[in-house]
């Protein structure tokens, strides 16, 4: 049971690296996700939530204005990651004394847990589920996407502006192509693309809210590639400094 995990246990950023780059120097599909509120609630619903309970939480109804590039009731969605989570490589939890996302303490591992014990989830390997935020400032995570001359493909609202950064210093990237996304509707043309186009890149960070939990799933599962759910991540990275 993942409440049974202490947080010393989640593994580090440099695990992570680790498990990336023998991915990337192996040709083997993989992929990390994540989980935090936003996929909390979509898994809730009629699980360990009324659905009527899940539709009444704030964050599901600005979803349902189109602010969360999926709308409610969903359970399709639901059983899109309940499933990759089930065959992820890593997923990403919230610590249970996270302090970094703004949401109720209800909303954030506690309910994660219930979640997983419904569907009697058990990752392989499990992660903070902020890691995204932290590898955005982890030189060593950039240096061995560069060092294995990776070819990232980016998938994201920011991907333009992300990718302009990417491939001048300190990071020297290559990236081949971009895709925009910002809503589940194009998950299907996204996936198209990206199989079409699989010979271009070697792995894809995917910043497309809850979106990309299935995104990166499909990239491992569908295409043998490798996908990694990276969050805001590609919003602020035009900030950071390595």
């Amino acid at each position: 049971m993942i409440s049974d995990i202490p947080d010393e246990d989640l593994l580090s950023k440099d695990e992570i690296v680790e498990r990336l780059k023998t991915a990337l120097i192996d040709k083997t599909p993989y992929c990390l996700v994540r989980i935090g509120d936003g996929e909390n609630f979509v898994l809730s619903q009629d699980s360990v939530y009324t659905m009527e309970q899940t539709l009444g939480q704030l964050w599901v109804k600005e979803a349902n204005k189109g602010r969360k590039g999926v709308r409610f009731p969903n359970i399709p969605v639901r059983d899109q990651l309940v499933e990759a989570i089930r065959e992820a490589d890593i997923v990403g939890i919230l610590a249970k004394n996270d302090k970094v996302i703004r949401a109720h303490p209800n909303h954030k591992r506690v309910l994660t847990n219930r979640i997983f014990d419904h569907f009697e989830l058990m990752p392989q390997a499990v992660c903070n589920a902020i890691v995204n935020r932290e590898l955005i400032y982890h030189k060593p995570f950039w240096e061995m996407l560069h060092e294995q001359n990776s070819r990232v493909a980016l998938v994201s609202r920011w991907a333009g502006g992300t990718k302009q950064r990417l491939i001048r210093p300190p990071y020297h990237l290559q990236v081949p192509f971009t895709l925009p996304f910002e809503r589940n509707e194009m998950m299907a043309d996204t996936l198209d693309i990206l199989e079409q186009r699989k010979d271009e890149y070697d792995i894809v960070l995917c910043s497309c809210g809850i979106n990309a939990v299935i995104l990166a799933h499909q990239i491992k599962k569908r295409i043998g590639k490798i996908g990694v759910d990276f969050g805001i991540g590609s919003q602020i990275i035009s900030s950071v400094k390595i």
